[in-house]
């Protein structure tokens, strides 16, 4: 199964991809800054909701993330891919759910505490997938255009509320903002890790 994933995979045009994923992107922004004007109508499109069409499709990119994951550390046999696929997968159901808000309600603790550990983890796998990808010579520049968005993402969504829980003068404009950011940073590690399972080849699929 995994194999006929990686020779699936391999048949992908990334720069094809590129184009659509990022169109469907910018589409869903600009159904997301309409929807402020007519709630109504639009309301499956908030970018700040959680089941509804931007957050089924952040969720499936990172999904695809992590499955392009399990691809390379299969083919690397190397076990850090795995935890990063299981990072994407928490970040995918994370989107879909909006599970940090729920654990922030339920424990009455800043969700940035809760994940602090989580965080760390990530953190530390960016640097060593970083490394690793530079050595090997591609995929590390979308990938590390992808860690610096994610992260002023994070930034982001962290200064939307004052300490009151309202929301700050030009909430909306960082609302968009950070959702637009998490979505490319899937698109971009999703290409990047295309790039690695091209240039690792077949050769390293042995039973």
């Amino acid at each position: 199964m995994l194999e006929a994933a990686q020779r699936l995979a391999l048949r992908i045009d990334t720069r094809r991809l590129a184009i659509s994923v990022g169109a469907l992107i910018a589409a869903l922004g600009i159904m997301g800054i309409l929807r402020y004007g007519n709630k109504e109508q639009l309301g499956a499109f908030n970018l700040d909701g959680e089941r509804n069409v931007p957050a089924v499709f952040s969720a499936a990119l990172w999904t695809a993330v992590a499955g392009l994951a399990v691809l390379v550390g299969r083919a690397e046999r190397s076990r850090v891919w795995y935890a990063f696929a299981l990072v994407t997968l928490l970040v995918a159901a994370d989107e879909f759910g909006e599970i940090h808000e729920r654990l922030e309600n339920m424990t009455g603790i800043d969700w940035q505490i809760l994940y602090l550990p989580v965080g760390i983890v990530a953190a530390i796998l960016f640097v060593v997938l970083g490394r690793r990808l530079w050595r090997l010579g591609t995929g590390f520049t979308p990938f590390a255009v992808a860690v610096a968005g994610g992260a002023v993402s994070q930034l982001l969504e962290q200064v939307q509320y004052d300490s009151n829980d309202e929301p700050v003068r030009g909430y909306r404009v960082m609302v968009v903002t950070e959702e637009l950011l998490e979505m490319t940073a899937a698109l971009l590690i999703g290409l990047a890790l295309l790039t690695v399972l091209r240039r690792i080849g077949d050769s390293s699929w042995r039973s």
